[in-house]
Order: C-alpha cells, then structure tokens, then sequence
C-alpha cells in the first residue's frame, strides 16, 4: 500500500471527526451513545440486523468443560484466573477444534498435583465437537493450568503447543492427527515459576517460531497473605501489588526442534520492574515487516518491544502504550490488535480491572499510539466491569472489526465491599460503526451477554463454518460456552476465509469504491490462548477488485485466484517464484 493511499484512508476518520461539535461528542460519549443531544446525529449502519447476535449452543455441540479453580479459605491468588483455551485446527481438517486448559487442586507448595486432565475436543466440521482427550496423548496434561500458546515449532505442518501453569510448564507436539507427545525436555523449554500467557512467533526473521512467556508473581502458598477484613466471611484474594513480579522469559528457536533462552540477548528484559506479565500480543504495527511485540503487565507499566531486525528495544515510552492517557498504570489483562479505524494499520486494545477502564490505543504511525478510549466510545461501558478476554472481529459482516469483551471479578464476595459489584458478571459486545467509533450492543447479543458468568477467556472462530465468527467464552470455576453467530444466517454479506497465511502477514483487501480493508493473519491471544489464527472479512460492497499480501520480510504482492472469488475459505499456498494463491475450499 502507498504512502498516499495510506493517508486517504487515515485521513477519513479526522474528516468524521471534525464534523461533530467537540462539546456534543464529549457528552456523548461519556454516557455511552452515539447520538448527539444538540441536534446531529451520526449515521448508524441503516441496515443493521435487530436478531440476537449469538445462541447459546454448547450443549448440542458436544462440550461439557467445567473449569475447577480449586478455591481454598486461603484464597490463593492462582484460584482467581481462570484456565485458557484455543481454537485451531490441530488434526488437519481445515475446522477449528478446541483445547481447554484445566487447573485443578493447589498444593501447600510449589509443585503441581495431579487432577483433571486439558481436554481436546476435536470438530466434525458443523460445530459438532468429539471429546479427543483420551486419545490426546500428552495434551491430556494434568496441573495447575493457566494458558495456551499454538504455533508449528518443528516445522512440520502442524500446531504444537505450550502451556502455562502455575508450575512446570509443558510442549506438546502434534503428529497432525490431534495427538501430542511431551516435547518440553529435548526442546530445552522449562518453566517451574507462575508463567501466564505465551506467544510464538517468529521473532528473528529466520522462518521457525520463537517463544515469549509472559511470568506474573512470586507467590508462596504455603504462607498466604491474609487481606480484607478480619472477619469471618470477609477474607479476600489480595491485590498483585502484595506480591514481587516475575521476569518473563524469551525463548530462540534454533531450528532444529530445540530452544534456548535468550530474554537479554535479544533485549526484551525490562530492567526497572520485572514482571506481571499476563499476555502478549505479537503484531507489526509499524509495518516494516518484523513481527513487534506488547506485553500487558498488571499493576505496572505495559511494555512494547519494537522489532529492529537483530533484536528489539524498548518503545513504551515514546510511543504512549505503557500507560493511559492520565499517566495511570492499569490492571492489563486481555490483549487484541486489529485496523478499527481503517487507516491501514494495527491498532491496540487492553481490558484492565474495574474503575480503570479498557484502554484502546490509536496507532498513529511512526510509532506513536493515542489512547481514544473516552472518544471510542469504549471508556463508560467499561468502567464498571472487569475485563479479561477480548476479541476484534467483525461480527456482523459489515467490513469493520467489532469488540467483545469477556467479564467477571476476581474477588468472590465482592459484593460485601462495593454495592453494585458482582463476582459474575456479563459480557460485552461493541459494534463499530466503521470510522473506529463504538457503540455497545450487549442487549442484542443474545444469549452471550444474557447470563453473568465470572469471564476469562473469550476466543473467536468460525467453528461451524458458515462464514460469520463465533465466539467461545470460559468462565473461572464455571462452564465453558459455545455461541454461535446467527449473521450468516440472516445476512447476505459476502465473506472470505484465508488459510495457511504466515503469522504477521498483513492483508489488504481493495474495494470498489477505492476503500481498503486491512487484517493480519495469526492467533490473537485474548486472555490466557488463541483464536482467529485465519484472515476473515466481511464484504458488504461486494467482492474486492485486489488483494495485495505483505508476508513477513517479503514485499507485498497480489494474491491469485484458483477459480473466480465467492464466498468461503479459501488456502492459501505460496510458490518458489514468489506467486500466492488462494484456492477455494468451501462455502457456506
């Protein structure tokens, strides 16, 4: 993409901007809506759909996940975060299967008990799921699970795993039917402290998949911290901010199946304050082609690592992410990047705790970010709640990224402390209105912000293969539930697939009437997992007249086309010469 058509793109939204009365716009804004008091109102999408968004379809899907936290009198802090999950194809099917990380019972020291196992869910291919756990091999693991990071670390065309616990951390790899072998000990990885969330990429430019692990705190069990009231009844789980921080870890991929750590050689140890990590996010928000890295650290400065080519610096300061817009440290805690203002480049999103706030940041090129949460639209809906998962994804087929965010407390007798604070509560869903402004649409998301759950993960996919994104959310010390997306049903959007992308590549769809529509393929982490490892857009204009890919360290060019474009997924293969294209698999 030019420079110049770059700035076409930027220069809409300062064009919507400008044309609302700044005063109205703050009013408005502050209390949620999108409608300006003084007489102009901003043109809302005409054909919205008024159906419910999502229907609750976990008990005819096959899974029946009931996370066990393990809570004790103690109330260790582990027992508040929940277990993460993943949507990916991990038997080669081309469908989105799903593997849930299970927790269990802690034990009065650091070491992991045995208990319930992960458990695989493998799908037919309709969002009918077969429980694989048994015949999982090693992903039948059982300790104190935390999350679950997928990437192709051998090479060999499938998605293995890592996961988190609060304890020896554990490689599964893939044979590429979905079962898993234990990897962690000729690989070299090894983790026994508290690690939280992970990431694989590709952060060397050398073709295989690096590893950051996010470490959150020094907790000794068997000395808890008393905190809240001394009465009975009273005792809380404690701030993080009772706790030292853990340093995270960076881990090289030598290429050979084999890693070795690498955090300070690679300049990714923040030597002012170590830790509280809970998630990363690799994304190239600056479009060079090197895949950058953020970090969400609770209670603490975030972090963004800018990629140099031969390693990565520190620029948190200079580009405004490490804080909010009042200077303030927030609770950081789920993670998504995605284009909500269509200026053609990655913008950031982090939920933090309750009377902070969520925080988008605008990415305004040459590394720079602006946190628009109160100007988005996201700053009052949020205030309240507790944020952990967070997905962008265009929920309803209209060419733009939507938000949900998954909800729900960490202290379980909240209410005792604070009138109208729940442990449970409901999620959230934000319609973009294509210029980066949000409304929240909660009341017609239907079954998924009915009932109050105490939110963790949330995880978005297409599991039934329809062409819309549905949406997986797990609650701590709860159910894991499955929502299906009714647009596809009730909307005649053209959409597209894209599978088989490289991580980080960046793809830019042209529309008719010159808009373009940017996404980048690979996992976004959410809170504690994946999901949306494949590049989804709806298309309501109607099909694009190019689409230009930018796979990471190689020049842009356009994409090819087996067969003319329709709707459905479509493979994506590259060649020697430098030619990709996209081979149509299906559709709805």
């Amino acid at each position: 993409m030019t420079t110049d058509a770059k700035n076409k793109n930027r220069n809409s939204w300062k064009k919507f901007y400008a044309t609302i009365p700044t005063t109205c716009l703050f009013a408005t804004l502050l209390l949620g809506t999108l409608t300006l008091s003084c007489g102009q109102e901003i043109n809302t999408r005409d054909n919205r759909n008024t159906l419910s968004w999502f229907v609750d379809v976990t008990a005819k899907s096959g899974i029946d996940f009931q996370h066990h936290a393990g809570v004790t009198p103690e109330k260790h802090l582990p027992e508040t975060m929940g277990g993460g999950g993943l949507l990916a194809d991990l038997d080669g099917d081309g469908d989105l299967d799903v593997y849930l990380i299970q927790s269990g019972n802690l034990a009065v020291s650091n070491t992991v008990p045995s208990g319930e196992p992960n458990r695989l869910y493998l799908n037919r291919g309709n969002g009918i799921f077969d429980d694989h756990t048994e015949a999982s091999g090693a992903a039948a693991h059982t300790g104190y699970g935390q999350g679950v990071a997928a990437g192709d670390v051998d090479l060999d065309g499938d998605i293995d795993l890592y996961v988190t616990n609060f304890g020896p951390d554990i490689l599964l790899l893939n044979d590429g039917t979905g079962t898993f072998s234990d990897g962690t000990s000729m690989s070299g990885l090894g983790d026994t402290r508290w690690t939280a969330g992970a990431s694989f990429f590709d952060a060397d430019q050398d073709g295989d998949m690096d590893l950051y692990v996010t470490a959150y705190l020094d907790v000794d069990l068997s000395a808890p911290v008393w905190c809240g009231r001394h009465e009975e009844g009273w005792r809380s789980y404690c701030n993080p901010d009772v706790y030292e921080g853990l340093p995270d870890r960076f881990w090289l991929n030598l290429g050979d199946g084999t890693f070795k750590e690498a955090t300070d050689s690679f300049g990714l140890n923040s030597f002012e304050s170590p830790g509280k990590g809970l998630g990363a996010i690799p994304f190239d928000f600056n479009g060079d082609g090197a895949m950058d890295l953020y970090v969400a650290n609770d209670s603490v400065e975030n972090r963004l690592w800018v990629n140099t080519g031969n390693g990565f610096r520190d620029g948190t300061l200079l580009s405004g992410t490490g804080v909010n817009s009042r200077g303030l440290t927030e609770a950081g805690m789920g993670l998504a990047a995605g284009d909500v203002d269509g200026d053609l480049d990655l913008d950031l999103f982090v939920t933090n705790f309750d009377d902070e706030s969520n925080t988008l940041y605008r990415n305004d090129g040459d590394g720079f970010f602006t946190d628009v949460t109160l100007a988005s639209g996201l700053e009052a809906p949020s205030r309240l709640p507790v944020g952990f998962g967070a997905v962008f994804a265009d929920f309803d087929l209209d060419g733009d990224l939507d938000l949900a965010v998954a909800n729900g407390h960490i202290i379980n007798n909240i209410h005792l402390y604070h009138d109208g604070k729940t442990h449970a509560q409901r999620a959230q869903i934000f319609e973009n209105d294509g210029h980066g402004l949000f409304r929240e649409v909660s009341e017609q998301a239907g079954d998924l912000s009915q009932d109050p759950t105490v939110g963790r993960g949330l995880y978005g996919g297409d599991v039934d293969n329809d062409g819309d994104i549905d949406l997986l959310l797990l609650s701590c010390d709860g159910k894991a539930k499955l929502f299906e997306n009714q647009q596809a049903k009730t909307n005649a959007t053209i959409w597209i697939t894209l599978q088989g992308l490289p991580q980080g590549t960046s793809v830019t769809f042209t529309l008719a009437d010159g808009t373009n529509l940017q996404r980048q393929a690979g996992f976004q982490p959410s809170y504690y997992g994946g999901s949306l490892p494949d590049v989804h857009v709806g298309l309501p204009q109607g099909f694009p007249t190019e689409v230009k890919i930018s796979p990471p360290h190689l020049h842009p060019t356009r994409l090819e086309w087996n067969s003319p474009i329709k709707s459905g997924v479509w493979r994506v293969f590259g060649s020697p010469d430098g030619t990709w294209t996209a081979h149509r698999l299906g559709s709805r």
